[in-house]
């Protein structure tokens, strides 16, 4: 193998991973459409996924799921929580119409209770009506666990400034007496033949709710980088860094997948973080097709009793053509046609043995 296509994964045998959901070939919670932004936790002695949701009715909700067997740890297989007519069930009411966030809400990330506050999920709502592309906007909002609920914040808790207006994509994590929070702030969402303008940008407050300190850069575009995931892993601390994934096909992106980095403690300061090296190279030709034009929204977690052994999930962008040609070659494959969308996506773990360093 070329060194510059050389990753952890591939160092291992590419230990074949499980594909939960898939957009195209299943399978898919009943009422979803799509699934993606795996936040993984072991909550209570169990562990808990918390994902992102595109709705058979058009909206982006938050959902949680748990392990179809418990034995099998955070790997999964995983069940989405289901209403009583068997259809994937949100976490929360949807936002009032005309709210900020009233297009939808994703990227979920789970804190638990911390410093007299009650569990909190973080995430990213969509605040005007446009997907992508010059003036969209995201901003980044809150839900409090109260009286055995969900309960949606009113307004937003961080928002974007000039010329970085959109924010998205929040981690958040309570250490030291403070909320810090690590998200992507950029001119806009990328639309089709635009490339990534992305930094990553770090806050810290007390309440996690006010009071967010200046942000300061994580990394920068030059690095390319579009989310995280972090958790504790014995007396360290692990971050993924993912890639933004090509959704629209443009061509010319980073090169993509998913890198690592430890450091003593979540800090903010990106000096106190070590090298990050490449996990999962999505560039190389070998890669599977449902993760082929990159991944992102990436999980992270450890098994108390195995801590040398990860368990990493993420959010693959297939690698395939545009509605129209795709709806054909399926069916003249005898195959379900697929729904109609921009990009198709799927959620899936692969486990790991990670170096100490």
């Amino acid at each position: 193998m070329n060194a510059d296509q050389s990753d952890l994964w591939r160092s291992q045998g590419s230990p074949a991973p499980i594909v939960l959901w898939d957009m195209l070939d299943g399978p898919m919670p009943r009422g979803l459409l799509g699934v993606g932004d795996p936040n993984v936790h072991l909550i209570d002695d169990r562990w808990t996924l918390f994902v992102g949701g595109f709705t058979t009715t058009f909206r982006n909700r938050l959902f949680r799921a748990h392990l179809v067997d418990e034995a099998t740890g955070p790997g999964g297989p995983w069940r989405v929580d289901r209403d009583p007519r068997g259809r994937a069930r949100p976490l929360a009411a949807d936002p009032p119409k005309g709210s900020w966030d009233a297009a939808g809400m994703h990227t979920p990330s789970y804190v638990p209770p911390a410093a007299g506050n009650g569990a909190r999920i973080y995430y990213s709502g969509r605040a005007n009506a446009k997907h992508y592309g010059p003036g969209s906007r995201y901003a980044i909002g809150v839900l409090e666990y109260v009286d055995g609920q969900w309960r949606r914040r009113g307004g937003p808790v961080l928002e974007g400034g000039p010329p970085r207006w959109s924010v998205l994509e929040p981690r958040v994590v309570h250490f030291g007496g403070r909320y810090r929070m690590w998200y992507q702030a950029n001119p806009h969402e990328i639309g089709p033949g635009e490339h990534p303008d992305y930094e990553l940008h770090c806050v810290e407050s007390e309440d996690g709710l006010t009071g967010w300190t200046p942000p300061r850069v994580f990394a920068g575009p030059d690095e390319g980088f579009f989310d995280i995931a972090i958790a504790p892993r014995g007396d360290r601390w692990l971050m993924l860094l993912a890639r933004g994934s090509d959704l629209h096909n443009t061509g010319g992106f980073p090169p993509q997948g998913l890198w690592w980095s430890t450091a003593a403690h979540p800090s903010t300061d990106r000096a106190d973080w070590s090298r990050p090296r490449r996990l999962l190279n999505t560039d190389a030709p070998d890669t599977p097709t449902w993760m082929a034009r990159g991944t992102y929204g990436p999980g992270l977690a450890f098994d108390p009793a195995n801590p040398a052994r990860v368990t990493v999930l993420l959010t693959g962008v297939r690698d395939a053509p545009r509605w129209p040609r795709l709806m054909l070659g399926r069916v003249s494959r005898l195959r379900r046609p697929p729904v109609p969308a921009p990009f198709y996506l799927s959620v899936a773990s692969l486990m790991l043995d990670l170096p100490t360093c």
